[in-house]
């Protein structure tokens, strides 16, 4: 646990305070505005797009543990298994999170992968309530949906993820700066 803060990956405690709070407020969007839109095909998964962004951004360490954070504060707030969220959010955020360097070099990798994770966090949902006995989709549905999620993470994306480059910055200071 201690080689964790003494290895080139740590994490700042101001970037991981703000990580947590935008994905909380993006939670109470999520569960009274957007929700409640009636998008064709299905809606944006807010809180799965930003956590995305957010670990393409800050790497697999902060995007694995703001998604396990706000992962567990949704399972709290809902009706289904305790761990739900958690599980697929903590993972969705380590493996953006994986791919970060990437994303530093196209501008195509950004879309690519925050829809693709919206895509992969959507049936990872199904499947989870799938194993519990909980599912409400079938296959097609759930595939269908996951595909319009994807779609919609992915044009809200150019807007997000510059937004979420910029303030990432600015918490950094001089330091990312200089390292770059």
């Amino acid at each position: 646990m201690l080689d964790m803060f003494d290895s080139a990956e740590t994490i700042r405690v101001r970037t991981f305070a703000a990580a947590i709070g935008l994905l909380v407020l993006a939670l109470v969007a999520q569960v009274s505005v957007v929700a409640r839109l009636d998008l064709p095909g299905g809606r944006l998964d807010l809180v799965l797009t930003l956590l995305a962004a957010i670990a393409l951004i800050e790497g697999p360490l902060v995007g694995s543990i703001s998604g396990f954070v706000v992962g567990l504060l949704a399972d709290l707030a809902s009706s289904h298994v305790l761990g739900q969220s958690a599980l697929v959010l903590c993972l969705i955020g380590y493996a953006v999170g994986l791919v970060m360097n990437e994303a530093q070099r196209s501008v195509a990798v950004p879309l690519a992968v925050i829809g693709g994770a919206s895509v992969l966090g959507t049936l990872a949902y199904v499947a989870i309530t799938s194993i519990l006995g909980e599912a409400a989709l079938t296959g097609g549905e759930a595939f269908t949906r996951a595909i319009v999620t994807g779609v919609y993470a992915a044009l809200v994306t150019p807007f997000v993820y510059p937004a979420l480059l910029l303030g990432s910055r600015r918490l950094a200071g001089n330091r990312r700066r200089s390292a770059r």
